[in-house]
């Protein structure tokens, strides 16, 4: 989703491909049929890796832009035109349950269409675009360590609806998290995860971290065990209501995004293309297939890890497809 190509981004494409891999895994609860540890060391814990990483890539590359003087309007447009697309496809091959939600509140529907789509999982480039308008005049103005500490804020705000609800279910904080999330459906949609995880992206850019931190491969190992302890923590004692905002990710994450630029070994740009496009396609188009599997095929649906293969493999081909017609250009880009 963001301009510019280099070999040297090659393994962060890579990764955005595994990402969205992962994100399926999420949605499908991929191995929750085999195993309960397996399912919270996969898709709650280190799967939810996934749109930190997308943000921070989203932030380096914007602030590229920042650099060079150019306005991120561009990048706005093609965003809402990608979130625009994604969301007529879910409402169109939905149709039925677009039909059911009519019984909805107005403001809800309005909310959804807004914010997360038919489906729910398009948060991510609604609040990416929420998120370049509200934080790139800042960037501009050099405020990046007035953004980082409003968006730990926000991020700790977040987590009192999320991954640490329990510790704050009966305080002051709850009707507060509770209002926010009348208007973005979830706690990490909007502004509560994205202004964080986008202007860390821009501060390795800015800072050139990349060249300063030693050892980000073996930091970043570090820092996944951390989160997988966090993880088992959280999930297994009840604190956690969901499992999208980990403390640890603050760490991994970047460390993740470091090591990926430093990587030595060459990655072809032909490659590296391949992999941003199927990572778009896979993450726009997987909740409408695995919707469908569990409408029309509920039993192959039934046990998590065929769903999540088969969703996978659909939207592979789908996007395969895609890829052979002019409408690549809008919808994986």
């Amino acid at each position: 989703m963001e301009e510019g190509y280099s070999v040297h981004y090659g393994m962060v494409d890579v990764l955005r491909l595994l990402f969205a891999i992962a994100v399926v895994s999420v949605h499908t609860m991929a191995f929750k049929s085999i195993n309960e540890d397996l399912w919270i060391a996969t898709s709650m814990g280190i799967s939810r890796l996934a749109v930190p990483f997308f943000f921070i890539v989203s932030g380096y590359f914007l602030y590229n832009r920042i650099k060079s003087n150019k306005e991120p309007k561009s990048t706005l447009k093609r965003l809402l035109i990608l979130y625009a697309s994604w969301v007529a496809i879910e409402t169109v091959t939905l149709i039925p349950i677009v039909l059911n939600s009519l019984n909805m509140p107005l403001i809800m529907i309005v909310e959804r269409f807004l914010f997360v789509g038919i489906t729910g999982s398009l948060w991510y480039i609604s609040s990416l675009i929420i998120t370049i308008f509200i934080i790139a005049p800042l960037l501009k103005r050099d405020k990046i360590i007035q953004l980082l500490i409003v968006g730990f804020i926000l991020y700790l705000f977040g987590t009192t609806g999320d991954t640490y609800y329990k510790f704050y279910e009966n305080t002051m904080i709850n009707p507060l998290i509770k209002g926010y999330t009348q208007v973005f459906l979830l706690p990490q949609i909007g502004i509560t995860e994205s202004i964080l995880f986008v202007t860390l992206g821009a501060l390795i850019n800015k800072l050139r971290l990349s060249e300063k931190v030693k050892c980000a491969g073996k930091l970043s190992i570090i820092s996944i065990i951390i989160l997988l302890i966090e993880a088992f923590v959280l999930n297994k004692t009840g604190i956690a209501k969901d499992a999208n905002m980990y403390l640890s990710a603050i760490f991994a994450a970047p460390l993740i995004f470091i090591w990926a630029i430093n990587y030595k070994r060459n990655i072809s740009n032909n490659i590296a293309k391949i992999c941003k496009e199927y990572s778009v396609g896979v993450y726009c188009s997987h909740q409408i297939i695995m919707i469908g599997l569990m409408m029309f095929l509920p039993i192959v649906a039934a046990n998590t890890m065929i769903r999540f293969i088969s969703t996978l493999c659909i939207s592979a081909l789908v996007i395969t497809l895609l890829r052979k017609t002019r409408a690549k250009k809008i919808l994986l880009k």
